[in-house]
This record gives structure tokens, sequence and C-alpha cells, in this order.
């Protein structure tokens, strides 16, 4: 990550914000983009810039999150998601996102509680159809969300396949023999339910907690199977069990949801093993064991 703005940035920037850039501190969480927090004088915002020619990068991450915010506002869901100021090019091949600060606080029992409540009110307004937004990028990799009217054909689709299809030279004949077995299972693995809008890259580092309440930072938003966010919050750890506990109180999801989330985050899985090689192969098989004895 750079710790100093590109000098091709700053103007831009600047015009967008109607004035200097009084401050500027690098965040954490700058793997895929460098991240910096801006002081300035209409308040503090993120800064999020990238080199790494992705087109669009940060139009998708402006739609998710304009998404996000929508459907939080048009339900008492006490989610807070940051506010874009603006996003497009500047020399040098550099794409950028400006969006609002969210200043983070210690969480507690009660944020927990109340982020668990925020995620179910938030997956509890159903869409029309699994897919059907824009593309966009789980990471540095291409995210494509066609609509499909099943979830089982979604998934498998849009998200397996494709990395699958990536995958190719770290998998083995049995691997790709497994993936084709849980395949023809899919549709009788995934439960029937309406589809939701989801963060769709909810591990605990896009989890934010705040003095105005939880917040949700990072999407890779589709619509989709709710179960997926669930899925990543378990995927590396870190989310207390009384975020899950309030969930299932406010909207309980269908039995059983706990052991599916090994199905769910082969998704991630897999896109790891292409975004960092093999040596998430030895979990990635792991949870398709676990899925196939379902």
């Amino acid at each position: 990550m750079s710790r100093s703005i590109a000098p091709s940035l700053l103007p831009l920037v600047e015009q967008h914000l109607g004035g200097p850039i009084l401050e500027s501190t690098p965040l954490s969480g700058g793997d895929i983009n460098d991240v910096y927090r801006l002081r300035t004088g209409r308040g503090d915002c993120v800064l999020k810039a990238s080199r790494r020619a992705l087109p669009h990068l940060f139009f998708a991450e402006a739609q998710g999150l304009g998404l996000l915010r929508e459907a939080a506002s048009r339900r008492p869901a006490g989610l807070l998601v940051p506010g874009v100021i603006a996003y497009g090019d500047a020399p040098g091949g550099w794409q950028y996102l400006l969006q609002s600060y969210l200043s983070p606080t210690a969480e507690t029992p009660e944020s927990q509680e109340a982020l668990g409540r925020g995620l179910a009110a938030l997956h509890s307004v159903s869409v029309p159809s699994f897919g059907g937004t824009a593309d966009n990028y789980f990471g540095a990799l291409p995210q494509f969300n066609p609509p499909f009217q099943s979830a089982a054909d979604f998934f498998w689709n849009a998200r397996l396949q494709p990395q699958l299809r990536l995958a190719q030279e770290h998998l083995s004949a049995d691997d790709t023999d497994n993936f084709e077995a849980l395949h023809q299972r899919l549709p009788k693995l995934i439960p029937a339910e309406s589809p939701s809008l989801v963060h769709g890259d909810l591990w605990h580092g896009n989890l934010l907690y705040t003095a105005a309440g939880p917040a949700l930072i990072d999407p890779a938003a589709a619509h989709s199977h709710r179960e997926v966010d669930l899925a990543a919050m378990r995927l590396f750890g870190g989310v207390d069990g009384r975020v899950f506990g309030a969930y299932a109180e406010a909207f309980p999801p269908a039995p059983g949801w706990r052991e599916r989330a090994s199905l769910w985050n082969l998704y991630p899985l897999l896109a790891h093993v292409n975004m960092f090689g093999s040596g998430y192969l030895g979990r990635t098989r792991a949870a398709l064991s676990i899925v196939l004895n379902l």
C-alpha cells in the first residue's frame, strides 16, 4: 500500500471536496486498494484508490453501497452504510472512490445484537430475482450477476462455475468430480426462499461498529440467498454469537443453516485459491467434503 496519495489524484479529489486535504492517513484493509482517511474542511472522508486495471471497479462498489443504503433506509434496519461522495478515473491509470468516514468504536453486546437485527431487516426485503444487478467484483476477481429464478442456478452458474474455470490448474480430477456431484445435488441442498439483497463479502473485516450503530463496508453486493452473508460471517471467525442469536430471533433461518455455511463458503474459498494460490485448497476440499455429506 502506498503511504502517500498519488499526485495525479490530488487535484480531482480536492475538486470533489471543494477544498484542500488538510491531512491524509493510510488505513488498514488496503490489500486490494490504497485506502486513506482524509481530514478536510467538510469533515473526514475515506479515499480508496487503485491502479489494478480492473474496469469499473469503483463504479461497481458505489452501486453496491447505494443498494445497501437504500435497502437499509426502507426498513428500520439500524445499519449504517458509507455515503458515496464521488468516484472516477485519474491520470496514470488510477481509479478512485470517495466516501464518508465512519468512526469505529469497540463492539458491545448491544451493538452485536443490533447488527444481527439489522441484517435480518435487510434480508427480509425480497427482491425480484437471484442476480439481476450490475456486475461487480469479489476482491480483485470479476463477479457476474445475471438473473436466475433459483438460488441453485445462480450459485452454480454465477458463483462456483466461474471460479472453477479459473482454478483448473489447482484442482485434481477428484476435485472436479466432487464439484460436479455437488452441482447435481444443489437444488435439494438449498432451502427455497425469496432472494434478498446481500452484502456478499461479509467477513468480520467488512463489519464496523460505530457510536451511531453497526455499519457495513466494502460490499460485493448482489441479489442472492441470505445465508450467503451468515456463512461469510462464520468463515474466518471474529463475529460474536450474539449477532447470530439476534438475527435468528428476528428472522429465523431454515434449519441446518450452520451446516450449509460450508456450501456457501465454497465460493469465497475458491476465490481465495484464485487470488492467493493453492494454500486455500485444503479448506476448500474440507468444506466440499462436509457439503457432500449433508
